[in-house]
């Protein structure tokens, strides 16, 4: 009867440490998802930060989309209607 419990202990140990090894791998692949994923964030916000720069847009505006300030004799107010 001891030896039984003995072999049963001993299942429930190797099944423990089996369990905590199976944890510790999955944390360390999560870890190093989460640093990645730190990485990239802090990559897109330089980048939002770039795009959302005044002089880019400025850029943009003229070089793609052909806008330019136009001159004062050309810029129309209008006012809104109450």
């Amino acid at each position: 009867m001891t030896g039984l419990i003995f072999v049963v202990s001993a299942i429930g140990v190797v099944w423990s440490v089996h369990q905590t090894r199976l944890g510790y791998a999955e944390l360390q692949t999560l870890e190093a998802d989460r640093d990645a994923l730190e990485s990239e964030y802090e990559r897109l916000l330089l980048e939002q930060g770039a795009f959302a720069d005044y002089a880019r847009v400025d850029q943009v505006a003229r070089e793609e989309l052909g806008m330019y300030t136009p001159p004062a004799g050309e810029v129309v107010i209008v006012k809104r209607a109450q």
